[in-house]
């Protein structure tokens, strides 16, 4: 069984140190076939915690009863966990280079599997992509794409100037946080959950105020190192060749299920497109995964073979 206890290891790039965690039975194989496990800007490798306060917690049961796998997770360079804060912000390719490189220095030549929620999502395609790293067996996106929405990225502009104009940088990390949060959500829940805009309106910026509670001056990084890489990328989804699921969420801003959509036509080995409807729009990947799950469970059944792995040693 695959416990939801975290073991963290670090690993230097030519992007800066990065911190992982490796999530496998206590007396796993140490060539036993690896996934990555990759979540959003927010996001650290701590995916699930004894506790339950895991950042996907929700997630753990897709692995929980394989006794032969082991689960790999990063945190972001510039984010919120601990790896390094880079000297500038990264784009999506220089992020996914450094993923690879840490994948590589631990001796893992094959991955059995890349399953990325948003950011993650990106940065898997973009590995797949690139073809630089350790090979990709399959891919699984959800809540991503290969290219960014116009009107994300019209939000995003919007961010940066809440930073650059507010008061301080702890009001600007609220507001922009607070914005965040309307492209995270849609519109369905914001008329079922609030009775007025006012109410809304305290729920968006008591969420920005608990993220500066929660990770201090950390919390900043977020809107400097991140999401500006966000802004600004393309993946040339066609040079994609390993099997790929794409998930997309309704009423999802950041990415829409038309881009998505758009996604599956460029790719050459496209699995399956599944559309799972939900009021929580982007945030879906977290909320939702009950809806996803059996698709997931499907896609990766080849884990539960005994297949040996290029790996040089136990983490």
């Amino acid at each position: 069984m695959v416990l939801p206890i975290g073991r963290p290891f670090y690993v230097n790039t030519e992007h800066g140190r990065v911190k992982g965690f490796r999530y496998a039975p206590e007396s796993g194989r140490a060539d036993a076939p690896v996934i990555v496990v990759q979540g959003g800007i927010s996001a650290t490798g701590e995916l699930w915690k004894l506790d339950g306060s895991g950042w996907w917690q929700d997630l753990y049961p897709l692995f929980a009863d394989n006794d032969d796998i082991q689960v790999l997770s990063f945190d972001y360079l510039g984010g919120l966990g601990g790896s390094a804060l880079p000297a500038r912000c990264l784009s999506v390719a220089e992020h996914s280079e450094a993923y690879q490189q840490a994948l590589t220095q631990l001796g893992i030549r094959r991955l059995a599997g890349w399953l990325g929620g948003s950011f993650g999502g990106i940065l898997g395609l973009q590995a797949a992509a690139t073809g630089r790293g350790p090979v990709i067996e399959r891919l699984a996106v959800l809540g991503a794409a290969h290219k960014p929405a116009i009107q994300s990225t019209v939000l995003r502009a919007f961010q940066q100037l809440l930073l650059q104009n507010a008061d301080n940088e702890q009001q600007g990390v609220v507001l922009a946080r607070a914005l965040a949060m309307l492209t995270y959500r849609s519109a369905d829940e914001f008329e079922q959950r609030f009775a007025s805009g006012d109410e809304a309106l305290q729920y968006v910026l008591a969420q920005g105020e608990r993220l500066l509670r929660r990770h201090g001056k950390q919390a900043s990084h977020i809107f400097t190192q991140l999401t500006p890489a966000l802004s600004d990328y393309q993946v040339q989804a066609d040079k994609i060749s390993c099997p790929v699921q794409l998930v997309h969420f309704s009423g999802d801003t950041i990415a829409p299920p038309a881009l998505v959509n758009s996604l599956s036509q460029q790719l050459v080995n496209c699995r399956c497109v599944l559309s799972v409807q939900t009021h929580y729009g982007h945030d879906g990947f977290i909320k939702n995964v009950a809806d996803y799950q059996p698709t997931l469970t499907q896609f990766f059944k080849h884990l539960t073979t005994d297949k040996q792995y290029d790996v040089e040693h136990a983490l």
